[in-house]
């Protein structure tokens, strides 16, 4: 029963680790912001002066790729400030 238990403890800590390691919101971004694909960060960092102006251009671009991000308007946020730091 022992052995039982240790097991599936283990087995419990093994499977949260991955969880415990959590990215910059901004990551999200790069998947796709990387010169080929969509405007690279610096791009952005270049036309956009400040977070909220890239949290309002990212709002209202038409990009349908755009459509699941801009439903969640404290990840624009979040992203925004941590690309424009």
């Amino acid at each position: 029963m022992k052995k039982l238990l240790i097991a599936m403890t283990t087995l419990a800590l093994v499977s949260l680790m991955p969880s415990l390691s959590i990215a910059g919101e901004s990551d999200t971004c790069k998947g796709c912001h990387n010169g080929s694909v969509a405007p690279s960060v610096d791009t952005l960092k270049s036309k956009f002066k400040t977070a909220d102006e890239l949290v309002a251009g990212a709002k209202n671009s038409k990009n349908d790729m755009m459509k699941p991000i801009q439903a969640d308007e404290a990840k624009l946020k979040a992203a925004a400030a941590e690309i424009m730091k």
